[in-house]
Formats: C-alpha cells, sequence, structure tokens
C-alpha cells in the first residue's frame, strides 16, 4: 500500500511540473503578447524621445531668453545673477520633465498613475521623516537664491571653511571651485555663514616693513611716489586712489608700514601681488633697506695654553 501511494504521489507531482512547464512555455509562445510587449516598448521609446527633445527645445529656449537680456558690458553682477537663474530655470525643467516621463512609462505598464498620485500623500509624510536632509536642502537652495547671497562666478568662503569660485547654484548643492582646481559639493542645508567677497569692491591690504634706521618721512615720500606709480601703470585695476595708512606695528627689526586700495570685486589678491612687486623694487631702487634676517659667522677666540687671559 505504501508504495502505491508513493508512487501516486510521484506521478501527481510529475504531472504538475509537466503542466507548469507546457504553460511557461505557452506563455513564451503566445504572440498577442509578444504584440502587446513590443507595442508597449514601442510607446515608451517614444515617450522617452519626445521628451528628450522637448527638454532640449526647452533648455535651449531659456538660455536664449537669458541670452537676450540686455545687461551692461561691465555690470559682472548682474550677468552671474542671470548666468545662475538660467541655470536653475534648465535644471527645473529637466527635472519636471523627468518625473512626467516616469508617471507616463509606468502607465504604459498598467499601473495606476491616479491612485499613485493619491497615495503620494501618505507616502510623502512617511517618507519625509527619513529624508529631513534633504528637504532642509531645497529650502535653504531657494532662499539662497531668492535672496541672492551668491551667484555663478561669486568668489565665496562658507561656514569658515572652504572658499572658491561658485560654478553652480542648485537647489539641493552648491559647488565651488577652488584655487588649485579641485570642486567641493556642499548640501545647501549645511551652510550656516557666507562670506561673498564678490558683491562690493575688494580692498587690497598690503603690509611693508623697513629697517628702523631710515628716515621716516623719507619712507612716507618714497611709498607715496611708488604708490602713484602704480595707479597709473596699472590704472584699469585701482578704482581708488593708493592711500599710505601709515606706520601699522613695529617689529622686532623693521617698521611695518601698511598701504589700502580699493579695486574690483576679487581682484584684492592680483593687486596685492602687484603692490608687493612694485614696492621692492622702488625701495631698491631709492637705497631704503627692507631688513631681513642675517646670520653672523663668528670666529671662537683662542688663548695660548699656561698663559693668563688678561696678560699685558
Amino acid at each position: 500500500m505504501a508504495s502505491q501511494n508513493t508512487d501516486t504521489n510521484l506521478s501527481t507531482v510529475a504531472d504538475e511540473t509537466m503542466d507548469s512547464v507546457n504553460r511557461f512555455v505557452a506563455y513564451f509562445q503566445d504572440t498577442e503578447m509578444w504584440i502587446g510587449l513590443g507595442i508597449k516598448l514601442t510607446g515608451v521609446a517614444l515617450i522617452i524621445l519626445a521628451l528628450y527633445v522637448a527638454s532640449r527645445i526647452l533648455t535651449s529656449m531659456v538660455q536664449r531668453v537669458f541670452a537676450l537680456r540686455k545687461i551692461k558690458e561691465h555690470d559682472i553682477v548682474t550677468q552671474r545673477q542671470n548666468e545662475t537663474l538660467s541655470k536653475l530655470a534648465q535644471n527645473t525643467i529637466r527635472y519636471v520633465l523627468g518625473l512626467i516621463m516616469i508617471l507616463t512609462v509606468l502607465g504604459q505598464f498598467g499601473v495606476n498613475i491616479a491612485g499613485l498620485i493619491a497615495s503620494a500623500g501618505v507616502a510623502g509624510l512617511a517618507i519625509s521623516f527619513g529624508a529631513q536632509n534633504l528637504v532642509k536642502d531645497v529650502i535653504t537652495g531657494a532662499f539662497i537664491i531668492f535672496e541672492n547671497q551668491y551667484k555663478n562666478g561669486d568668489y565665496v568662503n562658507l561656514n569658515q571653511q572652504v572658499d572658491g569660485t561658485v560654478i553652480e547654484v542648485g537647489i539641493r548643492t552648491t559647488k565651488l571651485k577652488g584655487l588649485n582646481g579641485q570642486v567641493t559639493i556642499i548640501p545647501n542645508g549645511q551652510i550656516m555663514q557666507v562670506t561673498n567677497y564678490s558683491l562690493e569692491n575688494s580692498v587690497a591690504v598690503v603690509d611693508i616693513g623697513v629697517a628702523y634706521e631710515e628716515d621716516m618721512a623719507k619712507v612716507e615720500k618714497a611709498l607715496k611716489e611708488i604708490a602713484h606709480t602704480v595707479e597709473e601703470k596699472y590704472h584699469d585695476l585701482f578704482i581708488e586712489p593708493i592711500t599710505l595708512a601709515g606706520v601699522q606695528s613695529l617689529g622686532p627689526s623693521e617698521v611695518v608700514y601698511r598701504l589700502m586700495a580699493e579695486v574690483p570685486p576679487t581682484q584684492h589678491f592680483a593687486a596685492g601681488r602687484i603692490l608687493h612687486k612694485e614696492l621692492k623694487a622702488g625701495l631698491d631702487e631709492r637705497g631704503i633697506e627692507i631688513p631681513y634676517p642675517r646670520t653672523v659667522m663668528m670666529p671662537p677666540t683662542t688663548t695660548t695654553k699656561g698663559a693668563p687671559e688678561n696678560a699685558g
């Protein structure tokens, strides 16, 4: 009896397995299924292509509209703001069309889009608890853009930790390019303090030390002459005349004088280098010493063995 029951069970399992295999094979041999799948895939490809073309056309139109804005050639601030808004508008178009593409493709495969959108409120509430940083980044990014805290091309320092030129202001992140070419990406929600060097004219501050032995009146006259020469030589760089603030400090071996000059935004680095170079050359021409550390070698004193040190 037991062997008959075992044979019956094995036969039943074999029959069920064969039925499953036959149904699987029949499914892939169904011509209507393949035709329907081909139509759906063709529709998906057309949707993706259409939205891609629409994205290129709309972003090109936005770029052209911002390019047609009448901006003065020397209005650098407005130019940077224009570039920032242009990139933001293009990114927004890409995000919106990308979302439309995803929903449309899902609809092609029978997903209930209306139900998906209706459930987005409940799902969004659950997701928001796990995506608080993302929401914070987006809200902070919106305030950065609308308050015009910085724009593409501005030289900024963020959180007193990283500085560089802004190459992109996005809804979620900000990208900075450093002096060495490195790109730093910072989530907008982590930006607590912004120092923007490009909103107003910069001030180049240069300190130069001269020896204590030099006559102060002579030094001040020489510094003013050098400053006037630099202004004439680099008239496009200096907005206001270079001013001699006076004696800044008294160092161990030098009297430190300070000069200040107002220059276009972010040009204080270049102006400082030029001033240092011209001051060195000008003071050398006038014979005014710029002190520097010196090493003096003193030979050891020797005495004759057995002779008193203070003989004679």
